[in-house]
């Protein structure tokens, strides 16, 4: 899923009455108030949130489970034995209707669809999906929601304006009563998730849904050790000056195994955050020591960041083409894997499920990539701005929710979906029906029958919204980097801080934020390239501030001190 830059938030995770959430030409359906468990909310009024009881996901033997808080456990081997984590069906008969994402092929109508039809067995009831492809997610939330039809289930992307309104409007059942405390025991695979990711979806106080929870941390930055210790550096240095230096000695070598090669291949958001953290520019949105909510690109470590961006520019680490390749995720991926650049940022799955370590050692002889921590810029400590903990939530129609024992079930269909590491449940969720979409291999490894029909049959159905608590599966032929990764990980996972911003909904984000990415992209490019002299950060923040900075600051301000 793409992500907005690191240094302006075109959206945020979250809702709170700091601004009117208009839509227009869209009739809201009111919802009456229940006797059940999920009453009409009114997120308006502010309540001290009470948290759900965190219990942690079971251990699985052989999984590498860490002390450090967000860290999620690793697997580095196939599961040897599933169990039930749920004892009877979620459903007593009956039907359950969902609005989902569908990020790919349509698929099969039951009964060619295996798939469905066990999960018709395995829910006790038929599921009636909806199926949205998120390019067309807004216009569809905002006709669905205009019907008045609201489907039991419900992925709520809440940084939409439309879905927003709909929870402030009391389309959505509000699940605090239910889920407070110990009351969520009852619901055992949703006790896993993390506290953090209820924060920060709660609205106002309020849990309108079960968050899809996001690790601390995504997106790591790797090098090529080899090439390292071929311009002569045997360890990462311990501060910018030096890392700089090592940049530049890498960039220097220019040809080795016979390509051509450069240091860095694109300048995106995700090369310029892991130099952010090296400056400890803080979160995207920070409050300073009066309590004013203040941009990172107004601070003066922002300026830092770029000055060093403008160095590594200058020594001619950056590829010449480094502006363009930061919309050409792939091709990016592809110059690092080829064996033409030293260093690259990526995810766990780019790394491990896309293959990126594997390949750029079956690629490129010699070649001996892995992550690093990067030093701050003084030796001292880094500062890594989490991720906000959730992306979405599933949420139940307020009208379902009016009979106790209709929201007690919806709350089994979640739970089933979020079903442990180690469940036959998670297993047939994430990987499908034995002999139509997988087989076991002679060491209960899963392997992949490639039949793309079947296999787009799962995948479209499976997308509820609300998945197993996250853990990182290293497969058979990356076992080599597990403890590089595990090791960088954690030290990088430990210095994040969470955003004070985290659970606002912000409309003037919303209506600015393709105005204010555009300035950002312009004049980051143009210093960092040289096109534009250091200077002009002065008239880069005043164009930012212009484009929207000054009333997305204003209305989270003004949520922070209603606080």
């Amino acid at each position: 899923m793409s992500q907005a830059p690191i240094h302006i938030p075109l959206t945020r995770r979250g809702f709170l009455t700091v601004a009117g959430v208009t839509t227009a030409g869209v009739a809201l359906a009111s919802c009456s108030s229940g006797g059940g468990g999920g009453n009409r909310p009114n997120p308006g009024d502010a309540v001290e949130l009470e948290l759900p009881t965190y219990v942690a996901p079971p251990e699985i033997p052989g999984g590498l489970v860490s002390e450090v808080e967000g860290m999620p456990a690793i697997y580095t081997q196939p599961i040897a034995e599933y169990t039930d984590s749920v004892t009877e069906v979620p459903l007593s008969g009956g039907e359950v209707t969902t609005f989902q994402v569908l990020w790919g092929a349509p698929p099969q109508d039951a009964p060619a669809n295996e798939y469905w039809v066990s999960l018709n067995e395995r829910l006790g009831g038929e599921f009636k999906p909806t199926l949205v492809a998120f390019d067309t997610y807004n216009e569809k939330m905002a006709t669905t929601i205009a019907s008045g039809e609201i489907p039991d289930l419900s992925f709520v992307q809440d940084t939409n304006a439309v879905a927003a309104q709909a929870i402030g409007d009391g389309v959505f059942a509000d699940l605090s009563e239910v889920l407070a405390g110990d009351g969520i025991l009852q619901w055992p695979n949703l006790a896993n998730v993390a506290s953090n990711a209820w924060t920060a979806s709660a609205k106002n106080g309020h849990i309108f849904g079960v968050p899809n929870e996001d690790p601390y941390l995504t997106n790591f930055p790797a090098i090529r050790y080899d090439l390292m210790a071929a311009a002569g550096h045997d360890a990462i240095p311990d501060d910018a000056d030096g890392y700089l230096q090592m940049m530049s000695d890498i960039a220097a070598l220019g040809s080795v195994n016979g390509k051509q090669h450069w240091g860095i291949a694109a300048f995106d958001g995700k090369a310029q955050s892991y130099v952010e953290w090296m400056f400890r520019a803080g979160t995207t949105w920070q409050v300073d020591d009066a309590g004013k909510v203040v941009n990172i690109i107004e601070t003066d470590a922002y300026a830092d960041v770029l000055a060093f961006h403008n160095s590594l520019w200058n020594a001619g680490v950056y590829h010449p083409d480094a502006l363009a390749l930061a919309t050409q995720g792939n091709q990016a991926a592809e110059l690092f894997t080829n064996g033409q650049v030293a260093l690259t940022v990526d995810s766990f799955n780019g790394f491990f499920g896309a293959g990126i370590f594997r390949d750029t050692v079956d690629i490129t002889p010699g070649a001996a990539p892995g992550l690093f921590v990067p030093p701050a810029f003084d030796g001292g400590d880094l500062l890594i701005q989490r991720n906000d903990g959730y992306w979405g939530m599933v949420a139940i129609s307020a009208k379902a929710a009016e009979d106790p024992e209709r929201l007690a079930e919806l709350l089994n269909v979640i739970n089933y979906w979020r079903a442990p590491d180690g469940s036959t449940e998670a297993l047939f969720i994430h990987t499908g029906v034995e002999g139509y979409n997988f087989e076991f291999g002679p060491g209960n490894e899963i392997l992949s029958l490639d039949d793309e029909t079947a296999n787009s049959d799962r995948a479209a159905l499976q997308w509820l919204g609300a998945f197993k608590s996250p853990s990182f599966n290293i497969p058979a032929n990356a076992l080599e980097f597990v403890d590089n990764f595990r090791e960088s990980v954690e030290v990088l996972i430990a210095a994040t801080v969470p955003s004070p911003v985290v659970g606002i909904y912000n409309e003037p984000s919303v209506e600015n934020g393709s105005r204010m990415s555009e300035v950002d992209t312009d004049y980051r490019g143009g210093i960092v390239s040289g096109r534009m002299d250091l200077s002009a950060i002065e008239e880069y923040r005043e164009a930012w501030r212009s484009a929207g900075g000054d009333a997305v600051r204003d209305a989270y301000q003004a949520a922070l001190d209603e606080a």
